[in-house]
């Protein structure tokens, strides 16, 4: 932990130098700077998986009036960030064309965008974040902006997404509110580097390809090339549509989104080498290099949420119809498909007879495979949830499901099995101290896969500017291709001090 000492020293002193937030204006204008400073650490609970460095992340945040039809905000992040294993990188921003941003320290954009108002009529330009549906966490009808998982989605969703660049209209009559979106060139997820911690194992292809044969398993080697963007014209451009309507106690709203899918997709090249060991007792040695380049397709979205009150509950609702959408193929069944008997005696003779007609000089050869890893199926995509609400207690619970109705069993996908994919979680939180300590308890469990996550964190705040948080992460489940079964190792605790200015 000595490493982790000047960041929770420079914490501590942030909130003794750096009190409240900063304002300054002019006669037309008004400004404010706000902002936080945290140190955190983890200690991995399993130590064969990667380690982790203490982190440091600076906050700050801008706001401007600019005039009584305008105003600004820009949110921007510092960050020493101790995931990041062995940073290549000489860049300091993280960037919006690039799905590896290995490099540390750096600098994001999180927002950055100026607000004009007319009345009726709303207009945002800038980096920003949509927030469309009801449910908590993961929202079938919110495709506008990507997500960073360099944490493996085990964070908030405020801190994994993404702010882009893009338009938006707020348009508010009697009959209906509308909002619109344009984004005019996608932005791509971001990932965590093969060697770190929160790398989907997902995406690590098997150590052996299973022949099936006297040969036994193909050894892999794996090489992982960053994003290709498609060019930046009109007809890339993605965009939405939200109509939204308040009746007799319902908020309502229905929504289409078109667009590229916001969750990872690969593309795979894998290059056979064949070397002839022996040429008398025909005695070859194969490998398999496999090249693993993200790809991005695009799909429509057909979504309506809801949400209204009984009582002393809430009751949230979305659901969205995906037509067009990209699944993973699971990779070691169409690795195995690919490398079947036959294409090994097709490309040993293939091998043969260039060997023989190179006069014995093509002793090793390469062929070139293109498996499609990417499986386009409609689907459906819904859930439920419920909140309750007693004096300084908060319970909320949610099933949310994925639906393939034209599932191939002999084509199976990632996360979801059969057709089916159910996630169940439950959520209470609880206030003391006149809300100075919050305590937290947060669980998941996939019904299909049997994989659970539960997640406690407890929270004292100090003073109104300085705040201690402790938890845990405890992940679980038997299939190592599950949403949550790939990351059953990552079992952590965690400590951040974090002070407001």
């Amino acid at each position: 932990m000595k490493r982790a000492r000047p960041f929770l020293i420079a914490v501590v002193l942030g909130a003794v130098v750096l009190p409240g937030a900063h304002a300054f204006s002019t006669s037309d204008m008004a400004f404010s700077i706000s902002g936080s400073l945290e140190g955190s650490a983890i200690l991995r609970l399993d130590r064969d998986t990667p380690k982790e460095d203490p982190s440091t992340e600076l906050g700050i945040e801008l706001r401007g009036d600019l005039a009584s039809w305008c105003s600004l905000k820009v949110v921007a992040q510092g960050l020493n960030d101790g995931t990041v294993m062995d940073p290549t990188s000489g860049k300091l921003f993280k960037e919006f064309d690039t799905i590896y941003q290995d490099r540390n320290p750096s600098i994001n954009i999180d927002e950055a965008y100026v607000d004009f108002y007319g009345g009726s009529v709303d207009v945002r330009l800038g980096i920003q974040k949509f927030a469309w549906g009801r449910l908590d966490e993961i929202n079938p009808t919110d495709n506008l902006n990507t997500e960073d998982f360099s944490q493996g989605g085990t964070n908030d969703e405020s801190e994994r997404k993404i702010g882009v660049p893009s338009l938006k209209g707020n348009v508010y009559t009697d009959l209906v509110n509308v909002e619109l979106a344009w984004i005019p060139r996608y932005v791509p997820y971001r990932m965590p580097t093969p060697e770190e911690r929160w790398f989907p194992g997902v995406f690590k292809p098997p150590a052996l390809i299973d022949t099936g044969t006297a040969i036994g398993g193909i050894p892999t080697r794996t090489t992982y090339r960053d994003i290709d963007l498609p060019p930046f014209t009109l007809e890339n451009s993605q965009g939405g549509i939200r109509l939204m309507k308040y009746v007799k106690g319902w908020d309502l709203s229905i929504s289409y989104y078109t667009g590229y899918d916001i969750m990872p997709l690969s593309r795979a090249d894998v290059d056979l080498v064949v070397s002839l060991e022996s040429l008398l007792a025909l005695d070859y040695l194969l490998r398999a290099d496999i090249t693993l380049e993200p790809r991005i397709e695009r799909m429509h979205v057909y979504g309506m949420d809801f949400t209204t009150t009984v009582g002393s509950f809430t009751l949230r609702g979305e659901g969205a119809y995906f037509r067009g959408k990209y699944y993973n193929r699971k990779m070691d069944s169409l690795l195995a498909d690919e490398v079947s008997r036959q294409r090994q005696e097709e490309l040993f003779r293939g091998f043969l007879t260039e060997f023989l007609a190179s006069g014995g000089a093509a002793s090793q050869q390469t062929f070139r495979f293109e498996p499609d890893l990417g499986l386009q199926l409609d689907s459906f995509k819904y859930g439920l949830g419920i909140d309750y609400l007693h004096g300084d207690t908060t319970v909320s619970a949610q099933c949310i499901q994925e639906f393939i109705p034209d599932y191939d069993v002999d084509k199976p996908v990632y996360f979801n099995k059969k057709g089916l994919d159910t996630l169940l979680t439950f959520q209470v939180k609880q206030f003391f101290l006149q809300n100075t300590m919050e305590i937290d308890l947060s669980f998941a469990y996939n019904i299909e896969y049997r994989g659970i996550l539960v997640k406690p964190n407890f929270k004292y705040r100090f003073t109104d500017d300085l705040h201690l948080t402790l938890s845990a992460l405890i992940i679980d489940g038997p299939y190592p291709d599950s949403l949550l079964g790939q990351f059953k190792d990552n079992d952590q605790v965690a400590a951040s001090l974090k002070c407001y200015f």
